[in-house]
């Protein structure tokens, strides 16, 4: 792949188009003529515009690499084995994602090995992630030092993190926000994007955990910055807040409010959705109220 293609095809995953990614740092036409046609950018040019899109320099040129292409042919297969439950294959996997993190120190291998770990254990195991996390614990530690320790996150980073949030203790993660929120709640509109994420990751985190006063800061916060592209924000947050209120108020009924912030899925035709939400209410009502 050459470069001008590597990058066309970062930015079109963001979904930036030229006209925003190069406003305030260069004229559309340069970043044009070098997708289009291969002419050069300078380094300090290139570095601005992938700072913009948040990614780091070094996963750039990593596409012009052969084993970008091996990493994107390797995912589709774990994911089809996923599928499909190919317990036979995904314990071959597991040791080749080691041996391969062993050998390169790349820590996107390491992430597929305990992905893959994880998965092996739902589906051979009566799972539970407390235990699940007992068993891992030296591995979830050394995810915890690789996400705690590198300074400007990208989609990677976020990647890993929501993979791996149902691992990690409440200490660690009340840590990491902190950490983010100083460069993410008041940066790009793509940094946003990812942290915002990552606050409605945490949403569900809590409702699960019963970490249910944190709720309504975070749809304040989602609420503060997002937007009609990303209003889906607006209505989980409120689903979510709907729920923590209901368990703490102790009200067992499904009360309108609670369904009113879904609808819109209903109405959208989107039934399946609407559906599944209503059944992720009952499982969390039903398992606070066990304990």
């Amino acid at each position: 792949m050459e470069r001008n293609e590597a990058f066309k095809r970062l930015r079109e995953e963001r979904g930036v188009s030229q006209r925003k990614l190069t406003k305030g740092i260069c004229a559309r036409s340069t970043l044009s003529t070098f997708e289009n046609k291969g002419s050069q950018l300078s380094i300090d040019l290139c570095s601005r515009l992938l700072d913009r899109l948040n990614i780091r320099m070094d996963t750039y040129f990593s596409m012009f690499l052969e084993d970008f292409d091996n990493k994107r042919a390797e995912f589709s297969q774990f994911k089809e084995n996923i599928v499909s439950e190919n317990i036979e294959e995904l314990p071959k996997k597991k040791v080749k994602y080691l041996r391969l993190y062993e050998s390169t120190h790349d820590f996107y291998w390491f992430n597929l090995y305990l992905h893959c770990s994880r998965i092996i254990s739902q589906l051979t195991e009566d799972f539970t992630y407390e235990r699940f996390n007992r068993t891992h614990k030296h591995d979830i530690d050394r995810v915890k030092n690789y996400l705690y320790n590198i300074n400007s996150w990208g989609p990677f980073e976020f990647a890993v993190f929501s993979n791996s949030i149902w691992c990690f203790d409440f200490e660690f993660i009340k840590l990491v926000k902190r950490k983010l929120e100083k460069n993410y709640a008041t940066s790009s509109e793509y940094k946003k994007y990812l942290y915002g994420s990552f606050l409605l990751n945490l949403g569900f985190f809590c409702l699960e955990y019963g970490h249910f006063e944190w709720i309504k800061q975070l749809k304040k916060e989602l609420f503060a910055f997002s937007s009609y592209d990303n209003i889906h924000w607006k209505i989980m947050v409120s689903f979510q807040l709907s729920i923590s209120e209901e368990l703490t108020n102790q009200h067992s009924a499904l009360n309108e409010e609670i369904t009113s912030s879904i609808e819109i899925y209903q109405k959208m035709e989107e039934e399946h959705y609407y559906d599944n939400m209503i059944k992720y209410r009952e499982r969390i009502i039903n398992k606070h109220k066990k304990t």
